[in-house]
């Protein structure tokens, strides 16, 4: 039997046992508050981490996902590192479970997020992850996160998982 979910819009609350969110296009928020440095000029304006966006030192990557709903069946998680992940100029769908020793996600634990343009999410260290799907058409995305130490991925227990996003695209 095949489980269905719908993704929902990221926030930070939603994500926190799977990461954190940094809304960098958040409009009318400040920047203090959410531990970003906004800069304009001329024609311009810039928002940044405060902070560096990962523990580690990372690659960059750039990943193309077909488009949505999908059936996630297989996830991968990062023991050694976090990862983070954001648009390159569509909304993308990620569907994560939280970590744990177990040697698979389990289906009832999986759930899905709607990622904007101007969001970055970066999953804990162990989060079980799909790669992210566009919306409703194949969509590239950026990923960074410290590579060389392999990456596994596993059948999800009691899979698969379909994923639609509630007014986005259909079931």
């Amino acid at each position: 039997m095949t489980i269905s979910i719908s993704a929902m819009p990221v926030r930070e609350a939603d994500f926190s046992a799977y990461g954190t969110v940094h809304s960098l296009a958040a409009p009318g928020t400040p920047a203090s508050e959410v531990g970003l440095v906004r800069s304009s000029g001329l024609g311009w304006t810039d928002t940044y981490t405060a902070a560096p966006l990962l523990s580690t030192t990372g690659s960059l990557g750039y990943t193309l996902g077909e488009g949505g709903p999908f059936d996630t069946v297989k996830m991968e998680r990062h023991l050694d590192t976090q990862e983070a992940l954001f648009c390159a100029a569509k909304p993308i769908v990620l569907a994560v479970a939280a970590a744990t020793e177990a040697a698979r996600p389990k289906a009832g634990d999986i759930r899905a997020f709607i990622i904007e343009p101007g969001t970055v999410v970066v999953m804990h260290k162990g989060t079980w992850h799909d790669a992210c799907r566009g919306i409703d058409e194949p969509t590239h995305y950026y990923w960074m996160a410290t590579c060389g130490g392999g990456s596994v991925w596993v059948d999800i227990e009691g899979g698969p998982v379909h994923v639609t996003a509630a007014g986005r695209f259909d079931a």
